[in-house]
This record gives structure tokens, sequence and C-alpha cells, in this order.
């Protein structure tokens, strides 16, 4: 499909949104893609934002392999610095407790037990240099996070409305700042 024949079946509300629906090869689904455009009153899809489209609809099979890496590191990092009042047993840790609690055993189990919302672009990835989607994901963990995809590739995942810009230089930004929470230098 090219950009003309996407931009027809693009449905644009009040705020210069657009809603279009689409199958993405690598869920075997459809997917909804939420497009920001930066003009409210006459919103368009740029060329930057269809190639971006393009990227998460050409994601290869070894993404799945780093989308479900991403979903247990997230859930690894929420049952460390947050508690679900999940009760350990006996012998048991607390961050165990979750995992027990939450059916999560492996990083197939926190894919299966997460659900892929929506794809959103941006405007704003339009003056960054690299083209940027996010891959939004109600977690196994019950938290509302990003996955984000840099030029076609799965780099790291972030919270819901990560700044995007961060990214630019370091693909690994939200990871490392997950380090240095874990290792208590923030």
């Amino acid at each position: 499909m090219n950009k003309q024949e996407f931009s027809a079946k693009i449905n644009w509300d009040e705020y210069g949104i657009g809603h279009v629906k689409a199958h993405v090869p690598i869920f075997e689904k459809e997917l909804e893609f939420e497009l920001f455009s930066d003009h409210a009153k006459k919103p368009d899809i740029s060329t930057k934002m269809f190639a971006t489209v393009e990227d998460v609809l050409n994601l290869p099979d070894g993404a799945l392999e780093k989308i479900k890496d991403l979903l247990w590191e997230e859930a690894q990092f929420s049952f460390t610095v947050a508690d679900y009042g999940c009760i350990p047993q006996e012998g048991e840790t607390v961050k165990n407790a979750h995992f027990r609690e939450f059916g999560l055993h492996t990083k197939q189990d926190t894919f299966e037990k997460s659900y892929i919302k929506a794809v959103q672009i941006q405007y704003e990835s339009d003056v960054l240099d690299a083209r940027y989607a996010e891959l939004k994901v109600e977690s196994a963990t019950d938290n509302l996070i990003s996955i984000i995809v840099k030029n076609g590739t799965i780099i790291d995942f972030d919270d819901d409305g990560a700044y995007l810009g961060a990214f630019e230089k370091n693909n690994q930004y939200a990871h490392t700042q997950r380090k240095k929470v874990l290792n208590g230098s923030i």
C-alpha cells in the first residue's frame, strides 16, 4: 500500500489525531495506528510518518524475540521497584511472590499476558533524525508502556509518554535510566 492509499483510510478527529487499522504481520493481527498530525485543522500524514508506518508493518520476525525480552525486563524491573501487595510464601522473596501471583515464569508468559493496544506515531518525530513509533502495551504487570521502534528496529521500552528525542544518541536510554534506579544512582 502506498502513502496515498494509506492516507485515504485515515479517520482524522477534531484534535488532528488520525486513526487507521492495519494488519501487522509480526503480531498476526490488526492494530490501531494513532497518527498525531501537527496541523489539527488540516491534518495529514508526512512522508516520514508513512515511512515509520512501513517500519512497523515490516518488522522482522526476530523483533518478536526482542519484544519478549523487553517485556520480561519490564516485569523484572516492576517487581523490583514496586510492591503490588503479593505475600511471599515461606522461603520466597517478595519479587518471586509477584511472579508467582501474576503467573509469570518465562518471557513467553509476559508476552502472552501483555496486550498491544496501538501504534503511535508523533509528528514531533519529523524533526528528529530517526523515525520513531511507539507500540503501546498494557504489560503483564498492569503498566502502560511504550516499546520504542527506531528506524524499523525495536530498541527499548519506556513509560507511556516517552520523550523520543532521548533515544537519538542512545538507543538504550530508558534501559540506562532503569539501571541507575536499580543501582540507587538516581
